[in-house]
């Protein structure tokens, strides 16, 4: 009879651990009824560790205690001869808070002090305390309090209780703690290796989330190094540099510093409690998991300690996940050889968290029929994913085929019914079609400097919604500008662990800066933008004649790509475009202010050989100079935008500046031109042009409706709606979605040497996308994720739902661990 362990964590929000068990346990059954199921459910050591304890045999002990804000609550810790095993979330955690309300400045840990001494007080002399989740930054105090320590102040009175009056301590006095610690032996179950004070200590990383503000944080930081100094002069040792000294708001400190406690990575410590490792005895596939498998995970989290433990036992095991952003060969270094995401197996996005346990079920099915007939040894050499959809766009045509992934790389195109075996198996709904993840090479991201502007996070989230799998940031408006190695670091330091697609980054032109140029292009930097007029912001001064002419010289010599944005200002007339008329707005910025530049563009680019990049076309009428330039011996490509293809000039009401951009939405026969253009092939592809600011800025100086033109910031923020928004105009236009993936996919890509990118092809990264294309919306703003809910979209019915987003065959959502990667011209 064959003998598989469920170990699995809890799904958080949604199913505890013996409730993820249960389900798996029928999925299994459901196949193979002869299965002899043991279960042992786990957890990390905080939330979770009361019914992990429980089911190893513990029996609950109800008390009364103090919660965070020092009400009386109801409570229990659990107890087996004598061991008590004690969970701080479930006395004075967040969960404990009434109505939820934070309380950071006053919230205590007294209550786990009480506990520990009615356990003390009943004859335990083990005591293991979890200590997640808490809703204190206290350092401990109350919990000491609570065992019989007085805080006192310089008067000698007792201070009241709290983090933030901790600033009034002068004295510790513990000559009356409780009797039974002397013999106690006090393990404490934390995962997380903060200091108690500092830029990583509790109040600086875990503060925000119990709701104090920067200036909160900043006062408790001092407030919990004053109480360090007071406990090191009283008891001669100074451990607030301890790790994980700034573990629940500091009660690891107060722990390890006053009552002498261990601190123990929590799945060790449940690991023991529940005895595992025994019952791995006789076992033939271990199954574990939790709500999300991400960086974390491998970091003391429970999964990572069971699979640890089967590597020890020498079993194969199985991960099962409501998401899961690591990829197959990071999860094989765990020793996990499969794992199964419920977002694979779900049929609308929410699914995994609104119903997962019939999900559980089919993946318990799924074990049942694969992994415990294959054996999981084999499963390493099996693919990670295959998705099968009767319509995918494949080398510019629409087909019925299976996409095999592994590795993060698509590794063969496979008939639509062939018999591919994989980890996990995904199939498109007929109304779905699979697209490459699209490439956005115009973004403004505006981080560091003009983050309440858009930043990496939230830019790259919006750029997972709307199928765009990559985006290449332009140097301005962040500050300081991309325009120095310097500076590409500072940017790049900045947007490390907040992107959850990749990223790659253009360089500046600026005059002064000629010499950073071959800098920033060994750096990897995929070209240079420049300015033939004022950027909008000062930092980013425009390039002259002979400034431009010098920097194109330097990109011919590199090998680099110019990006221009063709504007001049000879042709502009500023003063007409005050006040709230478009129409105002729109005469001073007329068709011949772009072209004049272009033809300095076009001039440049023949003298010089250089790879030019025309940004931005709003004026069709430069079409016939481009279309003469890319027929001889210029190298030049031109991009236009959504907000030209899709909006013209009559749909603009006075005042509504999120229309406003620079060049502005033209007359609707140029849009028909732009079209055409399209379609000739004079223009080679569509980006977004996110250029986000805040609402005041956007709607300046009057709200909206109330702009005014000249004050507003011109920029439209529609990266997550760009592919609905031209699929919705191009259908009507007569083209296919393999002109909308040629347009906003591929050519971008290949334009910027990322060859990799934009394609569904053997060897190409499995960026990956489901649309419907069929499915029409209207835009929320409310319900996009870029930082501020402004865009020239809002209201408009678009058809185009982007379903599914992976990032080399992991899925991505608004939700997801930042998990995208930094790309550099020339690199994989």
């Amino acid at each position: 009879m064959p003998r598989v362990l469920l170990a699995p964590d809890k799904f958080k929000g949604t199913l505890t651990s013996a409730e993820v068990a249960a389900h798996l346990g029928a999925g299994i059954r459901s196949v193979r009824p002869d299965v002899d199921i043991v279960v042992v459910p786990v957890s990390d050591g905080g939330d979770g560790l009361l019914d992990a304890a429980t089911r190893a045999g513990f029996e609950a002990v109800p008390v009364r205690a103090s919660g965070p804000t020092g009400s009386p609550v109801d409570t229990s810790y659990v107890r087996r001869g004598d061991e008590a095993v004690i969970e701080m979330a479930e006395i004075c955690g967040l969960v404990r808070l009434p109505e939820g309300i934070p309380a950071p400045m006053t919230a205590t840990s007294r209550g786990v002090g009480e506990v520990i001494a009615a356990a003390l007080d009943a004859g335990c002399e083990q005591i293991m305390l979890g200590i997640g989740g808490s809703a204190s930054t206290d350092g401990g105090a109350g919990m000491l309090r609570a065992l019989g320590a007085r805080l006192l102040d310089g008067q000698g009175d007792e201070i009241d209780e709290g983090g933030g009056a901790l600033a009034a301590v002068a004295a510790v006095d513990l000559t009356a703690l409780h009797p039974e610690l002397r013999a106690a032996r006090i393990t404490v179950a934390c995962d997380v290796d903060n200091p108690l004070t500092g830029s990583e200590g509790a109040a600086a990383v875990y503060g925000p989330q119990k709701g104090a503000t920067p200036d909160q944080i900043h006062e408790l930081d001092g407030a919990l190094s004053r109480f360090a100094d007071v406990v090191a002069t009283d008891t001669g040792r100074d451990l607030r540099d301890d790790p994980g000294a700034g573990a629940a708001g500091g009660v690891g400190f107060g722990a390890i510093a006053v009552l002498g406690a261990r601190l123990r990575p929590g799945a060790d410590v449940v690991q023991d409690l529940t005895g595992l490792e025994a019952a791995m005895a006789g076992v033939d596939l271990v199954v574990t998991g939790e709500g999300a498998l991400d960086k974390q995970t491998l970091h003391g989290k429970a999964p990572a300690g069971v699979a640890a433990a089967a590597r020890r036992a020498g079993l194969p095991v199985v991960a099962v996940a409501g998401r899961c952003v690591l990829d197959a060969a990071t999860l094989r270094a765990a020793g996990i050889g499969t794992v199964y995401a419920l977002t694979d197996f779900a049929s609308y996005p929410d699914e995994s968290f609104v119903a997962p346990g019939p999900l559980l079920e089919r993946v318990g099915a799924k074990i049942a029929t694969h992994d415990m007939i294959r054996g999981v040894s084999a499963q390493p050499d099996l693919p990670d994913l295959v998705i099968r959809a009767q319509r995918a766009i494949v080398d510019g045509a629409e087909i019925s085929c299976s996409v095999v992934v592994s590795d993060g790389q698509i590794v063969a195109l496979e008939a639509y019914d062939a018999e591919v075996d994989a980890v996990a198996h995904v199939v498109l709904g007929d109304d779905e079609v699979l697209l490459p993840g699209l490439v956005d090479t115009h973004v403004h991201v505006n981080e560091p400097g003009r983050t309440e502007w858009e930043g990496f996070a939230s830019a790259t989230r919006a750029a997972a919604a709307g199928g765009v799998t990559t985006i290449i940031d332009m140097p301005l408006n962040s500050v300081p500008p991309t325009t120095t190695l310097t500076a590409l670091r500072t940017k790049q330091d900045v947007a490390r662990d907040q992107i959850v697609v990749d990223v790659g980054f253009w360089g500046g032109a600026v005059p002064g800066n000629l010499a950073d140029l071959s800098l920033l292009h060994e750096a990897g930097v995929f070209g240079f933008k420049c300015f033939l007029i004022h950027s909008g912001v000062d930092e980013f001064a425009h390039l002259d004649a002979d400034g431009f002419a010098k920097a194109m010289d330097e990109v011919s010599r590199l090998g680099a790509l110019m990006l221009v944005h063709a504007e001049h200002s000879g042709q502009i007339d500023d003063s007409r475009a005050a006040g709230a008329s478009y129409a105002g707005f729109l005469a001073s910025r007329p068709p011949a202010a772009e072209q004049s530049a272009i033809a300095e563009v076009i001039a440049e680019a023949e003298r010089t050989g250089a790879r030019t990049h025309l940004l931005h076309l709003s004026s069709a009428a430069a079409l016939p100079a481009l279309r003469r330039a890319r027929a001889g011996a210029a190298d030049l490509t031109v991009e236009t935008c959504p907000h030209y293809l899709v909006l013209d000039a009559s749909e603009v009401p006075d005042g509504a500046t999120e229309f406003k951009c620079c060049p502005p939405i033209r007359d609707a026969g140029n849009r028909e031109q732009l079209w055409a253009g399209l379609a000739d092939g004079d223009i080679d592809m569509v980006v977004s042009d996110h250029s986000p600011s805040t609402p005041e800025l956007k709607w300046a100086p009057g709200g909206p409706a109330s702009g005014d033109f000249a004050q507003a910031w011109g920029g439209i923020a529609s990266l997550q709606i760009s592919l609905p928004a031209v699929w919705t105009a191009a259908r009507v236009h007569g083209h296919s979605l393999t002109d909308v993936v040629r347009w906003m996919a591929q050519a971008p890509a290949d334009r910027v040497g990322l060859t990799h990118k934009g394609r569904l092809a053997v060897g190409a990264d499995a960026d990956l996308v489901v649309l419907a294309p069929d499915e029409e919306f209207d835009v929320d703003v409310a319900r996009l994720a870029h930082k501020n809910p402004v865009s020239a979209y809002a209201g408009r019915r678009l058809s185009g739902v982007v379903r599914r987003t992976w990032l080399r065959g992991i899925p991505v959502t608004t939700e997801s661990a930042p998990h995208g990667r930094f790309l550099q011209r020339g690199r994989r």
